[in-house]
C-alpha cells in the first residue's frame, strides 16, 4: 500500500460502508521512527522467508549518525526486542556530519551546501571516498576540498606505483630464497601493517586504518623501498614487489575500490586468477623480522640523508659521487645492504667503519671588518692585506693557541679570533668530505 496524506488525499470511499457517515482524515501524528524501526527486520526478510531471515538476523552492523540515536537506534532496539526478543544488530557505528568549510551545519535555505556532482566530476569517486575515510567516528568535521585533492594525488600515486611494478612481474613469482636486507625490511613493515589496519577495521576505526595503509604506500613503500630496487632483477625483489604491492591494494581498496580494480586487472588478473581484487582473500602479515626491520629503518635514513644532501647541492639524484663512508658503533648492520647502497645513491666506493679519523683543515679567511675598524682604525686595512698573505692553516692555528700577531707601521697587535671567519673544510685520509648526521651515525662524502 503506497501512503497517503489524509490531511490532502481524498478518502477511498465517500462514506463510511458501516454507519454511511462522512470520513475524515485523521489529524494525529505517526512517528515515522516507528516506521523505520523495522528496517532490520525487512533487511533480513522476516516474514517472508523464514530461513534466510535465520541466517541473516540479527545483523552484524547498524551505521548511522548522533542526531538519530535516540530514534532510529532505540526503535529499533525496541521493536527487535518485542517482536524477536533478539537484538537487530551486533554493533552499531556512529558517525558525525559533515558541515560546511567554515564548521557551520549545512542548510539549503542559506545556501552554504556542498554539491557532491562538481567534487566527483573533478575529482574521481576514489578522492571523495578517500576525504570521508579520514573523518573520525562520532565527531562533525568540516568539509575540506585539499583533503579530496590528497585523495586523488593518492590514487595517483597507486596507478603509477601499478605502472612502476608491473615491468617485474611476466609470471607470479612463487618465492624467493636469498632476501636481501631491503626486502626483509619490507616486508616486516607490511606485516606491521596489515595487523595494525585489520585491527582498526575490526573496531570500524576506518579512519587510522587509513592512516596506516596510506603512510605505509606512499611512504615507506614508494618514497623508500622503490627506490631502493629501481635498478634490481633478481627474484627477491619480483617476490617482494609483488607480495607488498597486491596485499597493500587489498588493504586500500575498501576506500578506493575503482583505482585498485584498475591496478589490479593490469597488473595482477592474470597471474591470481580471481576475476575482481575485491573477491580476493584479505591481507595477511607475511614475514616478521625485528632486526631485520630497526637496520632496514637505519637503511632508508641513510640513504634519504645522502639524497637530501645531493639535492641540496643542486646535484641530480642519478649523478655519480666517489666515496661515501658510514661511521658509527652500528654501522655494521648496514654491511649486508653495501649493494642497496651504493646502487641507490650512485657512489663508486662505500666504506662502513666503526670510527674514523677526521680533521679540520682551514682553505681561507675572511676578516670581520665591523669589528677589526672600529678596533684599529687606519691599522686594519693593513692587518688585512698582512693576513691575506698568510697560510690559512697557521692563522687558524695562531687564532687557536693565544692569538695571531700582525705587524703594521704602528708596531704589532695580537689579534684574537673575533677578527676572522676561518673557512674550514673536513678532511678523511686525505680527502675533504661534506659530513651527515643520521641518528648516531656519521656519513663523510666525497666527491
Amino acid at each position: 500500500m503506497c501512503y497517503c496524506d489524509p490531511t490532502e488525499d481524498a478518502p477511498p470511499a465517500e462514506k463510511c460502508p458501516e454507519c454511511g457517515g462522512k470520513l475524515v482524515g485523521s489529524t494525529d501524528v505517526f512517528d515515522t521512527w516507528m516506521d523505520s524501526s523495522g528496517s532490520a527486520l525487512y533487511n533480513t526478510f522476516w516474514e517472508r522467508d523464514a530461513e534466510l531471515h535465520k541466517k541473516l538476523f540479527p545483523m552484524s552492523m547498524r551505521p548511522q549518525s548522533h542526531d538519530i540515536i535516540r530514534t532510529w537506534a532505540f526503535y529499533s532496539i525496541l521493536r527487535s526486542e518485542q517482536l524477536k526478543e533478539s537484538r537487530p544488530w551486533d554493533d552499531i557505528m556512529i558517525h558525525g556530519f559533515i558541515m560546511a568549510p567554515d564548521g557551520t551545519p549545512m542548510h539549503s535555505s542559506i545556501g552554504n551546501v556542498i554539491d557532491p556532482i562538481p567534487i566527483l566530476k573533478e575529482y574521481g569517486a576514489d578522492a571523495l571516498r578517500y576525504y570521508a575515510a579520514t573523518c573520525s567516528l562520532g565527531i562533525d568535521h568540516s568539509f575540506r576540498e585539499k583533503d579530496v585533492i590528497r585523495g586523488r594525488r593518492l590514487c595517483n600515486k597507486i596507478f603509477n606505483l601499478g605502472q612502476f611494478v608491473s615491468r617485474f612481474f611476466d609470471s607470479k613469482p612463487e618465492g624467493a630464497e636469498a632476501l636481501r636486507l631491503p626486502d626483509r625490511w619490507i616486508l616486516g613493515r607490511y606485516s606491521d601493517t596489515v595487523a595494525k589496519a585489520t585491527a582498526f577495521f575490526d573496531e570500524y576505526q576506518f579512519d587510522k586504518a587509513m592512516k596506516e595503509i596510506e603512510n605505509f604506500i606512499w611512504h615507506e613503500f614508494a618514497d623508500h623501498y622503490v627506490e631502493m630496487v629501481k635498478s634490481r632483477k633478481d627474484d627477491s625483489v619480483r617476490y617482494t614487489l609483488y607480495t607488498v604491492f597486491l596485499g597493500s591494494l587489498k588493504l586500500i581498496a575498501p576506500f578506493l575500490p575503482h583505482v585498485t580494480e584498475d591496478v589490479y586487472q593490469s597488473c595482477f588478473a592474470k597471474h591470481e586468477g580471481t576475476v575482481s581484487l575485491h573477491l580476493t582473500s584479505w591481507s595477511e602479515p607475511v614475514l616478521r623480522d625485528g632486526e631485520a626491520e630497526a637496520a632496514g629503518d637505519v637503511l632508508k635514513d641513510v640513504i634519504a640523508a645522502i639524497r637530501g644532501w645531493k639535492s641540496d647541492k643542486k646535484m641530480p639524484l642519478n649523478a655519480e659521487i666517489d666515496t661515501v663512508e658510514i661511521i658509527g658503533g652500528g654501522a655494521a648492520a648496514l654491511s649486508e645492504a653495501e649493494s642497496d647502497i651504493m646502487e641507490t645513491v650512485k657512489t663508486r666506493k662505500i666504506i662502513i667503519a666503526e670510527e674514523a679519523d677526521l680533521t679540520e683543515e682551514a682553505v681561507g679567511v675572511k676578516p670581520v671588518y665591523a669589528k677589526l675598524g672600529p678596533a684599529f682604525k687606519a691599522d686594519a686595512k693593513e692587518i688585512t692585506a698582512a693576513v691575506s698573505r698568510m697560510d690559512a692553516k697557521h692563522v687558524m692555528e695562531a687564532l687557536r693557541d693565544g692569538g695571531l700577531e700582525v705587524t703594521t707601521g704602528n708596531g704589532i697587535h695580537t689579534l684574537g679570533p673575533e677578527f676572522f671567519d676561518i673557512e674550514k673544510r673536513l678532511m678523511l685520509d686525505g680527502r675533504a668530505v661534506d659530513t651527515i648526521q643520521v641518528g648516531d651515525l656519521l656519513i663523510a662524502i666525497s666527491l
